[in-house]
Order: C-alpha cells, then sequence, then structure tokens
C-alpha cells in the first residue's frame, strides 16, 4: 500500500507527530463531509462516546483492539494492566500507534486475525469498527470463522451507529434510500478518503442497527448479550457472546 492509497493511515501517522490537519471523507455518489479529526482519534476516555465508557467495565483477559488506527483504546486498557495488543491492517496506523506508546502492534487485517482469535478474551471493535467488516455477507462470514475458533468465553465489543438517525458519518437520508432501491444493505456506505494531496482506495463500511445486527448475527455462533447506548443518533456498543450449544 502506497502513501498515497492510505490516506487514512498517513493522517493518523501525521496526528501522532502533531499535526491537526483534517481529513474528509468522500462517498462514491460524490458527497462529501470533514472527518473527525486527530481530536477523536487521539482522544483521552473523557473524550469516547458514553457507550464505549460504559463497556469498558465488562472487559476482561488478554484484549485484541481491532482496527487501533492511532491506539487510543489500547493505549488506555495498557495504562490499567491489560494485556492488549493493537491491530490495524494500515502500515502507517500501526506505526503511529508505537510512536504514541501502544507495547504490540500487528500490522494486519481481519482476515488474518481469525487463525489467531483465540488468544484473546476480549475483541474490541470500537470507533465504529464494526464497519470494518464492510457487508453483511463478509460480517457473517468473518464473525462465523471467530466464532469457530475463539474461546468459550470470549467476547466481542462491536460498535456501530444506526444509519437512519444522522449520527453515522458519511450517511444521509437520501444515500440509504438509494441502497435499498439498489438492493444493499440501507447503511453500506462506499467511501474513500482524502487527505492533504493523498486520495485513499474505495472500500466498503457498514452501519447497522442494534436489531439489525442482532438479524446479521444468526447462524454466525454469536448473540448479543448486552447493548450500551444512550441516544438514537449516538455510537452505541454490543457485547457479543458464543452461542451455547444444545
Amino acid at each position: 500500500m502506497t502513501r498515497s492509497d492510505d490516506a487514512f493511515g498517513l493522517a493518523i501517522h501525521d496526528w501522532a507527530r502533531g499535526s491537526c490537519l483534517v481529513e474528509t471523507i468522500e462517498r462514491d455518489d460524490g458527497y462529501g463531509e470533514a472527518g473527525a479529526g486527530p481530536e477523536v482519534y487521539l482522544s483521552g476516555i473523557r473524550g469516547w462516546p458514553a457507550a464505549e465508557r460504559m463497556a469498558l467495565r465488562l472487559f476482561r483477559g488478554r484484549v485484541v483492539d481491532v482496527g487501533c488506527g492511532a491506539g487510543r483504546v489500547a493505549l488506555h486498557l495498557q495504562q490499567r494492566g491489560f494485556d492488549v495488543v493493537g491491530l490495524d491492517a494500515s502500515l502507517l496506523a500501526a506505526r503511529a500507534a508505537r510512536t504514541l506508546g501502544v507495547k504490540k502492534v500487528w500490522r494486519a487485517s481481519l482476515e488474518d486475525l481469525g487463525p489467531r482469535v483465540a488468544d484473546f478474551d476480549t475483541i474490541v471493535l470500537f470507533g465504529n469498527n464494526f464497519g470494518l467488516f464492510g457487508t453483511p455477507d463478509r460480517a457473517r462470514q468473518i464473525l462465523t470463522e471467530w466464532s469457530r475458533l475463539a474461546t468459550p468465553i470470549a467476547r466481542v465489543f462491536a460498535e456501530s451507529t444506526s444509519a437512519y438517525f444522522g449520527g453515522a458519518p458519511g450517511m444521509n437520508r437520501p444515500y440509504y434510500r438509494r441502497n435499498v432501491e439498489r438492493g444493499v444493505a440501507p447503511g453500506q456506505a462506499r467511501l474513500r478518503y482524502r487527505y492533504g494531496d493523498a486520495v485513499g482506495a474505495w472500500f466498503d463500511w457498514l452501519y447497522v442497527t442494534p436489531h439489525e445486527m442482532r438479524l446479521l448475527l444468526r447462524g454466525t455462533g454469536w448473540h448479543q448479550a448486552r447493548v450500551f447506548r444512550t441516544r438514537l443518533s449516538e455510537p452505541y456498543v454490543a457485547m457479543l457472546e458464543k452461542d451455547r450449544l444444545p
């Protein structure tokens, strides 16, 4: 991946070194908006969504922070004494996390995690990172593999935001209606990042409501044991546990 392909990784890398330039999110229909910038991605716990702070108390054992970015979650957990690994597919993001003090960082994708998921008791997908699955089919495929390989006590903390109430970045009413007309999941977006002169590659991102997530989880070996949320427009965190065998 070149620096221009990985515009978001470049942004994170620059933020870790003090830059304040904000990224732009561009959608495949030409819509664009300013991203969250370093204020969010490098935030201490007081700046985290309420649902994330509520879910933290149920973390246990060894933790993997999936899509760790600059490592805000991994760093907080390190400070609390957790054995935590930050995982990100971006080389530049992984470098940024190390620069900011994350002790263990793996450059790896969701698929790469599969064979090693049994090494962890808690799998974290904060920062709306349920969206990393991209599409419902890919979410089912990967979660099914994780269920097959994970320990019986494993928990997944998956964060998302409803596409319907104005809180999901890059989503609005005309777009999710267009998705429905095209037979695509309402909260599925085709996006790319721009940062300075760098333009990233296109990727799919998935937003789901808690109800949509429950339906998607059927047959994967996981279920929602708890949901932490405040307002409908705010991110929520679903705690997933493995289904019990009959």
